[in-house]
């Protein structure tokens, strides 16, 4: 039986990376590809004001999840629930760092870029290396739920 701290922790964990995934798949297939359908204005102001719209907005959606996906992450490392190999924990917590790391170092700066001024390039790498954070959020769910599937069986 799942103590009740585990079950606590597994649940979190797989409620906020589960969260993150589906908010990922959102952004790449809807949100990221209609920028370039904004109106931008002149000189760009509309494009301004949706651009900060979007990132304060977003950051209330997807801070929570990945504060508690975070959290999570380092306890299952940490204490893996009986029954659970710590390499999935750890396999999951690398994927957590290639989307908290491609979020950081390649996602935020091609929105500053987009900040001042719409530019198709830049819009276009957005949409492109999107990707890695939307694949890595979506394998480190169905690794997150793995790891709940075992250590409730």
């Amino acid at each position: 039986m799942v103590e009740i701290t585990d079950a606590i922790v597994l649940t979190v964990a797989l409620a906020a990376t589960s969260a993150m995934a589906g908010v990922l798949w959102v952004i790449q297939l809807v949100h990221y590809p209609i920028f370039d359908a904004v109106d931008r204005g002149t000189d760009d102001e509309l494009w301004r004001s949706f651009g900060d719209r979007h990132r304060r907005s977003i950051s209330f959606v997807v801070g929570p999840f990945m504060l508690l996906e975070g959290v999570t992450g380092i306890w299952l490392v940490v204490d893996p629930p009986p029954g659970v190999s710590l390499a999935l924990p750890l396999i999951a917590a690398a994927l957590m760092a290639v989307a908290y790391g491609t979020t950081a170092f390649v996602s935020v700066p091609l929105h500053e870029r987009l900040t001042a001024t719409y530019a198709e390039d830049a819009h276009r790498r957005l949409v492109s290396t999107n990707w890695i954070r939307t694949i890595a959020w979506t394998a480190r769910a169905a690794l997150v739920a793995a790891i709940v599937t075992i250590a409730i069986t």
